[in-house]
């Protein structure tokens, strides 16, 4: 069975590299309508979306699909206290299940659910880089970093669900 996993992206937004982890299930005996992972250790299969589309051959008729886009951090990078975590997770991701019953080709749509969002941030941005060379009334200054602000809290707020993830009928 061939997956497609697509990128709808804005004809604005970058293409940044995402990782795609795929977790196999099976129904687990006795009770088939629940899901339990095939691997013993439960490692996903990882691989790296460098552009809008990617087609993987894949035998299984259920998994855990998970986009991510961003890592993790050592905190020994950062300083050299030791602390309960170790790590600081800077990465924005979504997690769906996917069933596909059929052996036919399957194709999963994944879009930034803060498309409008970045792209008030790009004007935003847009502004600040004339800033530099312009002078604008100390109001601006004001809603801009504001702006900036709550784009940043709300960001970290939907972090683990920041993408859209559809699987339309085929």
């Amino acid at each position: 069975m061939i997956l497609t996993i697509r990128h709808k992206r804005h004809f604005l937004e970058p293409r940044l590299p995402r990782f795609i982890f795929l977790w196999p299930l099976t129904p687990a005996r006795g009770a088939p309508d629940k899901l339990i992972p095939i691997s013993y250790d439960n490692r996903p299969i990882v691989l790296l979306m460098r552009g809008d589309e990617l087609k993987v051959d894949f035998p299984y008729n259920y998994c855990d699909l998970r986009v991510q886009c961003g890592g993790q951090i050592p905190l020994r990078l950062i300083s050299r206290i030791r602390k309960k975590a170790t790590h600081l997770d800077f990465s924005v991701s979504s997690t769906t299940r996917l069933e596909m019953p059929s052996r036919e080709e399957h194709t999963v749509i994944f879009r930034d659910r803060e498309r409008l969002w970045n792209i008030l941030f790009d004007i935003d941005l847009l502004l600040w880089i004339v800033s530099l060379f312009v002078t604008f009334p100390l109001v601006y200054k004001i809603i801009s970093d504001a702006f900036f602000l709550i784009w940043i809290l709300r960001l970290i707020i939907i972090r683990k669900k920041y993408y859209v993830i559809e699987s339309p009928k085929n």
